[in-house]
This record gives structure tokens, sequence and C-alpha cells, in this order.
């Protein structure tokens, strides 16, 4: 007997690289400051953190122990330029994607942030071997005012492929708007399209309960997954928790983040 499935199914490097936070809030692709690891999907909010900083993430996808994904990001500002390296981790013994970021930023006129990173992916599967591909991604963000943000950053320009079979890795297009209202709620709506799959839309809201705590609530389309989460502030550091439902296929996903912000 021979099973087969009709629908397209993930590939190598389809894990997107998001914070806690960012998952918390409708798993917005783009940065939200003061959210350090946010550099990984979206390099421009290297200009605005504090220098120099860390930050890194675990999770579970699905809750299984099998498909653990680590993230890690350092940075800083140099001369009017941000700059940052970063490391994910997705998989197991047996199968794991590694990537490693080289991520730069630049502002002009204070209004629009360039960002780039050079992505170096690595596929290691057990009894196989092993293969490698360079990527890239740009992201540009504008400020419309002191209250709306948009963005948009396009993922493997340059189409890599990786492998003896010239397996294709992702080529997403995202863009979005960041609206802050005032200083307690900020609100997200966003779409991520892989060529490969269908458009994912994405709303969030983040709301600061308190000085140290904020709470944060999203809804993603295509796959149909609910969000939710918080974030606690305390001195330099700042600890993220996001829950994960996935309405289609009953899992949860948990994540737990840390990052520390050096403040002269």
């Amino acid at each position: 007997m021979v099973l087969f499935c009709s629908n397209k199914v993930y590939g190598a490097f389809d894990s997107e690289s998001l914070s806690s936070f960012q998952n918390a809030a409708g798993a917005f692709p783009f940065s939200i400051y003061p959210n350090s690891l946010g550099v990984l999907s979206d390099p421009t909010i290297l200009l605005i953190n504090r220098s120099p900083f860390g930050a890194g993430s675990i999770n579970r996808k699905f809750g299984l122990r099998s498909l653990m994904e680590s993230l890690f990001v350092v940075g800083g500002n140099f001369r009017n330029l941000g700059l940052g390296l970063g490391l994910s981790r997705f998989g197991n013994s047996s199968y794991q994607e590694t990537q490693i970021s080289i991520l730069g930023a630049k502002s002009y006129k204070e209004l629009v942030q360039l960002g780039i990173s050079l992505n170096m992916y690595q596929l290691s599967i057990s009894n196989y071997g092993q293969a490698e591909a360079i990527g890239s991604k740009v992201s540009v963000r504008y400020a419309m005012g002191t209250h709306v943000e948009t963005m948009m950053s396009f993922l493997n320009v340059n189409r890599p492929v990786i492998g003896q079979s010239n397996e294709k890795l992702p080529q997403i297009i995202s863009a979005g708007i960041l609206i802050r209202p005032n200083k307690k709620i900020i609100g997200q709506a966003s779409f991520v399209q892989d060529t490969e799959f269908p458009i994912s839309v994405r709303f969030g809201m983040i709301y600061k309960l308190l000085d140290q705590i904020d709470i944060a609530v999203g809804k993603v389309q295509q796959p149909n997954i609910f969000t939710t989460g918080a974030c606690i502030n305390w001195k330099e550091f700042r600890i993220e928790f996001s829950y994960l439902s996935y309405a289609n296929l009953g899992f949860i996903t948990y994540q737990t983040g840390i990052s520390y912000t050096h403040i002269p």
C-alpha cells in the first residue's frame, strides 16, 4: 500500500524566526521596539535598540520534543550603523537546520530604515550528510508619522537552493503596518506571502497593563492560529512568553524568550 499527500507540505527552513512577543501579537513578521530578538526577522530595529544588546528564546513546535527551535542574537550601534549577528537552530539529532545571519541597518533622514541580512543556511541529516546555501533578506521601515509605521521585506531575493536535489528555499514577501494610538496600545496588521503557499493574514494588539508588564493577543489566518502572551520588564532584562494554538491541528506551541540591553 502506498500513501501520499496531495497538498504541499513545508520544506527546509520554513520555520519563521520570530521572538516570543512577535508570536504573541499575531506572529507579526516585523520587530517591535524594544524587542531585541526581533532583529532576526527585521534588522531595521537595530538602529533603535540601545547598544549593546543580546537576546535568545527557545520553544518546541507544536509542543513536540523532537521539534526544538532556539534563537539567539547580539548587536549594537556603531558609527551610525546597526550591526548584529544571529543564530537559529531547528530540529533534533537526526534532522537539524542551522541559520547564521549577519545583520545590518542604516537610517535615512530618520524616516526610512533599511535593514539587510546575509544568511548562511546549513542542513544536516543523519546518515545522509549536510548541505549549505547562502541567502539574503531586505527590509524597509517607513515612519509615516509619530503614530504609524509601515514595513516591507523580501526574503531570499537571490532564490537559493540547497542539497543535491536543488530544493528551493522559501522566498517570502511580507508587509505590515504598526499603529500606536497612545502610549499603552500598539496594533498591527500584516501579511506574509510565501510564493509556494497562500497568503497568511495576521492581526494583533499589545497593551501595556503596568509599567513592567505588557500583554498581547493576535490572530493568524492561513494557517488558523490564535496567539497570546505577555512580557515582563525588569531593569535591563526583558522576559517574554507566548502561546500559539493551532485550531485546525489541535496543537499548541509555547515559547519563552529573554533579552538584555545595556542602558548607559
